[in-house]
C-alpha cells in the first residue's frame, strides 16, 4: 500500500493512515468492497491475507487472518463505524481469534 501520511492521535486512540494508489477511487473503493480482491493487496506479500467474513457497512465487521512464512496465522478484526460508499470508511481494528469470535456471535444452525 504507497502510504503517504500518517497521523498518530494516541489521546483518542485513533490511526489515520492516507495513501495514494494509482486506479481511479472507483476501482480501488470495488478492491475494498469485494474481499478476494482486498487479499491480493492487504498487508505484506510474505503474509498474504484471508478474509473469513467482510461486511463493510456501518455497524458491519470484518474477520481476517494473515499468515505468516511459517503458516503461524494472526487473527485481526475492523468494526465499520462509518462508510462513505465510493469514498471512505472508519473502523475499529483490532487482534483476536476470529472463529471464537464468530463463534459468540453466530448461533450453531443458523
Amino acid at each position: 500500500m504507497p502510504i503517504t501520511d500518517v497521523t498518530k492521535d494516541p489521546e483518542n486512540l485513533s490511526l489515520t493512515i492516507m495513501a495514494d494508489f494509482p486506479v481511479s477511487v472507483r476501482r480501488l473503493w470495488d478492491a475494498y468492497v469485494d474481499p478476494r480482491q482486498l487479499e491480493k493487496f492487504w498487508g505484506p506479500p510474505e503474509y498474504p491475507a484471508t478474509f473469513i467474513r467482510h461486511d463493510l457497512y456501518p455497524g458491519g465487521k470484518s474477520f481476517y487472518y494473515m499468515t505468516g512464512p511459517s503458516g503461524n496465522r494472526s487473527y485481526n478484526y475492523w468494526e465499520f463505524l462509518s462508510v462513505e460508499v465510493g469514498q471512505s470508511f472508519e473502523v475499529i481494528s483490532g487482534l483476536e481469534d476470529c472463529y471464537a469470535r464468530l463463534e459468540r456471535e453466530v448461533p450453531v444452525g443458523a
